[in-house]
Formats: structure tokens, C-alpha cells, sequence
């Protein structure tokens, strides 16, 4: 078994509005930074291309559901594919989002800790832009 992490994070927003913007693969440029700069390109339904730095990356999302579970599959060229379990469910008026990675066999402790750093990031950049006033 390999170390995993999950972060949780609780959106202050109605689970069916938070939803159908995570659902969204095109919503991800808009609070993923490794994603930000990147042009996706749909290849077929909820597979998305791109390249960064010079490699190919594919992004395979989970379609739309009622169980709330969001995983994101990334692939990038030369690694180990990188799942994204991500989960979300009604917190009374808002949303709770869950998201569990686990350390992948080709990368140290160091670059697993600093991949949860990005997502930690990542989950507060998507609580400022979702989180109503």
C-alpha cells in the first residue's frame, strides 16, 4: 500500500450549484493552477488533451452522476497515471468536497508532499471562487 491524503474542503454554496460547476470539465482551467495556463482541447466526452511543459497530458473525468463522485484521471506522458478521487455531498446549506490522492510508486515522499501542497492550494483558490458572500 502507498501513503494517500485527503483533504476536505466545505464550500459555501448549494450542493446542486457547486456541482454543476465541478461537473463541468471546462471549469477546471478557471481554479486548477496546473491547469490555468494549459489550452484543453475535448478529445471524446470527458477526455480532455493538453501539453504541459512539452509533454501530452490527458485529463479523463468522471461524467455527471447522483452519487456526487468527481475522480479526475491525469495521465502525462512518461509517468505513472495520477487518480484524483474526489467526492462531494450536501453539508446542510452547502457543499463538503473530499478529494484523496495516493502517492504514485514512481515519486519520493518529497514530490507526494509537495503534490498536496498544489492541491491544497488549488482547493482554496476553488473555495474563493465558489463560496457565495
Amino acid at each position: 500500500m502507498f501513503p494517500s491524503r485527503t483533504l476536505s474542503l466545505a464550500i459555501n454554496r448549494p450542493y446542486a450549484e457547486a456541482y454543476a460547476f465541478l461537473s463541468n470539465p471546462a471549469n477546471i482551467l478557471l481554479w486548477t493552477d496546473g491547469v490555468r495556463d494549459m489550452q484543453l482541447r475535448q478529445a471524446s466526452g470527458y477526455v480532455w488533451h493538453s501539453r504541459y511543459f512539452g509533454q501530452d497530458v490527458q485529463l479523463t473525468f468522471t461524467p455527471p452522476n447522483a452519487l456526487g463522485v468527481l475522480d479526475l484521471a491525469v495521465a502525462v506522458e512518461g509517468r505513472l497515471p495520477r487518480v484524483h478521487h474526489i467526492r462531494v455531498f450536501p453539508n446542510g446549506k452547502g457543499t463538503e468536497l473530499c478529494l484523496t490522492i495516493i502517492q504514485t510508486a514512481d515519486e519520493s515522499d518529497d514530490q507526494f508532499s509537495s503534490e498536496c501542497e498544489w492541491l491544497r492550494t488549488d482547493l482554496q483558490v476553488l473555495k474563493a471562487y465558489l463560496d457565495l458572500p
